[in-house]
């Protein structure tokens, strides 16, 4: 019989042995830096000759006799473009020349936003620098910035600049995670999507897991939940998930609400939730059972006896804050916490009695979901009843009134209502919109109005005439160029292809015991692995003779129950 308060006495020790060992990790940056060259020069303008030089050339040593240089003799101006979102700063290399001649660099995650100027369309320096002016030394090796971006422009200021510059490179910081999980599928649009989504969490999760690389560089509790169920479909826990949970709880001593926000409170209860299914680490869930009683608890008591609540404020998401839908969509994430809550009741020897209670209270009101796709689809989830406009809500219109936070919870509404061809549709129809806009990386928000006129892409400068895909649009508290072009929450869809069409679902923690339960949709085939604490689970579904067939490769420790 497992021992409940040995292991909690353990637990203790065990966390400040943790605490411990995480200090010690923090004096030493465990990242990796790799230069990148850039792929192609987008601009050259003014006295520099032979730009083409430095497409594809990664900077060795400096020497005193170089030869294959880029003279600049005065002002000029050049736009590189590195082919894709990193993380990290830019490295000049300059031979022989006037020594302290003033460059000007600019970073951004489109080409228009790197030739911007500071204020223009909501371009900022907040959290990471973008925008700077320094001296620029002969026969130096100089690195500057620390932001996400693809482009870089880099500016000769002075009339009588002289350079011999050798390189201009990107240095790519990020963690040497490796992509243990992956998606395959008849549709290479679909296998596009997970895989700029993975790519999108893995830059997204440095020591602690951001928002986003750009801003704010964050660790927004909310944001977490696509990023940690993406994160750990992708590649197996190595303490940045445990890590970024425990950042937000530290610095939230009840009776506080996580990030501000009463409604990020609930979403680390669901996080907690769903850490412990998909990783079993069972010592780090009973290490917060007396905050989640806690949590619980102020949730309870923000909930009247006749349904009616009043936790101070109300969100979900930027696109429905302050629309009418916004109450119910509380109502809904309440049940979902509640649920989630109830799990983790029976772990800790806990009646449930707080869950079911504030099950009970939230459910006695209710409100027809009148606009908000995001908000009908989390009162399906919650297990709710939907009225027929409410269904039509959730199932018609594509990826209309989409939003990048809230799509594992779209997709998965519409599969379910709509069915799974539906759902892929709109996956593709939403996802890849972004990618035809030149995304390498998925955004902090995106509409498919945004699409239509003469648009220009992220990769190229714009034209007379058109609109600006990043410049122009974005709302609430990401306009314009603020906006984030590599966004963790936009990852959503990697756990809706895991969870809904490879049908894998953890029926006990750590995958102990996992039920395969595939949705191809109109796929012909689809197969994927996902990392788990007794090693790879691979998948593999294809159709054959009107059936799906199904083979499963388990590692030992897992028990295996196909369904359909």
């Amino acid at each position: 019989m497992y021992d409940q308060k040995r292991t909690r006495r353990a637990n203790a020790c065990v966390g400040s042995v943790r605490e411990e060992e995480k200090m010690k990790q923090r004096r030493q940056d465990n990242r990796v830096r790799e230069y990148i060259a850039p792929v192609r020069v987008v601009l050259a303008e003014g006295n520099a000759e032979r730009t083409e030089l430095l497409e594809g050339r990664l900077a060795d040593q400096i020497g005193l006799n170089e030869r294959e240089t880029v003279p600049v003799r005065g002002r000029c101006r050049m736009l590189f473009d590195f082919g894709r979102e990193l993380h990290g700063g830019i490295r000049l290399v300059a031979g022989f020349g006037k020594g302290g001649t003033m460059v000007r660099l600019r970073v951004g995650e489109s080409a228009n936003e790197a030739l911007a100027e500071l204020g223009e369309k909501g371009c900022t320096n907040d959290h990471s620098l973008r925008d700077i002016t320094v001296p620029l030394p002969m026969l130096s090796d100089m690195e500057f910035f620390n932001s996400g971006f693809r482009f870089a422009s880099l500016e000769f200021l002075d009339e009588d600049a002289e350079c011999a510059l050798k390189a201009v490179n990107a240095v790519y910081v990020h963690h040497p995670r490796r992509r243990a999980g992956s998606f395959r599928c008849s549709d290479p649009l679909v296998e596009q999507i997970y895989s700029v989504a993975a790519d999108t969490v893995m830059l997204c999760a440095q020591d602690y897991i951001w928002d986003g690389i750009k801003r704010d560089r964050l660790v927004w509790m909310g944001d977490l939940y696509p990023e940690i169920t993406s994160l750990l479909s992708v590649c197996t826990d190595d303490g940045c998930v445990a890590d970024s949970l425990d950042f937000v709880v530290n610095e939230t001593p009840l009776p506080g609400w996580m990030n501000a926000y009463p409604m990020y409170s609930m979403w680390w209860i669901m996080n907690l939730a769903e850490y412990y299914r998909m990783t079993g680490n069972r010592d780090y869930v009973f290490a917060q059972e007396k905050y989640f009683r806690g949590v619980l608890e102020q949730i309870d008591g923000c909930i009247a006896e006749n349904g009616d609540f009043d936790f101070g404020m109300n969100f979900i998401d930027w696109p429905s804050h302050e629309h009418a839908d916004e109450p119910e969509g509380v109502r809904c994430l309440c049940r979902l916490c509640a649920a989630s809550a109830r799990e983790l009741e029976s772990l800790y020897g806990m009646d449930h009695s707080l869950s079911s209670r504030i099950a009970e209270k939230i459910s006695r009101k209710s409100a027809e979901v009148t606009e908000k796709r995001q908000i009908a689809a989390l009162k399906l989830l919650s297990g709710a009843s939907l009225s027929a406009k409410e269904r039509a809500l959730v199932a018609e219109n594509g990826a209309a009134g989409f939003s990048t936070f809230m799509s594992y919870f779209l997709l998965s509404a519409q599969s379910e209502e709509a069915g799974m061809p539906a759902a892929l549709s709109a996956l593709k129809e939403y996802y890849g919109g972004m990618l035809k806009m030149g995304a390498t990386s998925f955004w902090e928000d995106f509409d498919l109005n945004w699409l239509q006129g003469n648009v220009c892409p992220i990769d190229r400068i714009r034209r007379e005439g058109e609109t600006d895909i990043h410049g122009d649009f974005g709302k609430y508290c990401y306009v314009g160029y603020r906006h984030s072009l590599c966004h963790g929450w936009s990852a959503g869809v990697i756990p809706f292809l895991v969870r809904r069409v490879l049908g894998i679902k953890a029926e006990e923690p750590g995958y102990a015991s996992v039920s395969i339960s595939p949705d191809l949709g109109d796929l012909e085939f689809a197969e994927g692995e996902i990392p788990t604490p007794h090693g790879i689970l691979r998948v593999s579904c294809r159709r054959e003779g009107g059936k799906t067939l199904t083979e499963v490769s388990a590692p030992k420790g897992i028990r295996v129950e196909v369904r359909k």
